[in-house]
Formats: structure tokens, sequence, C-alpha cells
């Protein structure tokens, strides 16, 4: 995935295509579906950030929305017991 630095405009259409693609990867997983769901939601309809504060909002959101997904994603391939699956 792509992160944007601080100083970098904030691509809403891009991150969008990443969700997306993203939820389309894992659309068998509900969790994560429901995760980027909520935050395609938040997203959907903006053409641009309203502020430079809700700009760092929106990619705190993205980038705590990664992190879970792929904390969920690491801990469905390890198993309930840790392992991982074979």
């Amino acid at each position: 995935m792509k992160r944007s630095s601080k100083h970098e405009t904030l691509d809403l259409a891009e991150m969008r295509r990443q969700i997306t693609a993203l939820r389309s990867r894992h659309s068998e997983n509900l969790r994560i579906t429901h995760l980027l769901n909520r935050l395609l939601i938040k997203i959907a309809y903006l053409s641009e950030p309203e502020s430079a504060a809700h700009a760092e909002q929106l990619r705190e959101a993205f980038a705590r929305t990664m992190a879970d997904i792929e904390q969920r994603v690491t801990k469905d391939v390890r198993g309930p017991s840790g392992e991982a699956n074979k």
C-alpha cells in the first residue's frame, strides 16, 4: 500500500482505489470488509479534505485501518493456535 507523508497532498481518489482493491481481495472476510467499508464511508463523498487537520485525521484513520487489517490477516493466517495454517 502506498502511504502518504504528512507534507504530501492527500489523494482521496487513490485512497478509495486502494480501499476498494483491498476490500475485493478480502471479500470473504467480513471483519476486514466491515473495517474497509467504514473507512470508505468517511471519504466516499469528499472531493478534498476540509482542512490540513482534516487531511491528517483521514491519514491517521487510513493508517489505523491498514494496521488493524494487517493484524487480522496475520491472525487469520496463523489460526487460533498461533501456528501457520497449511
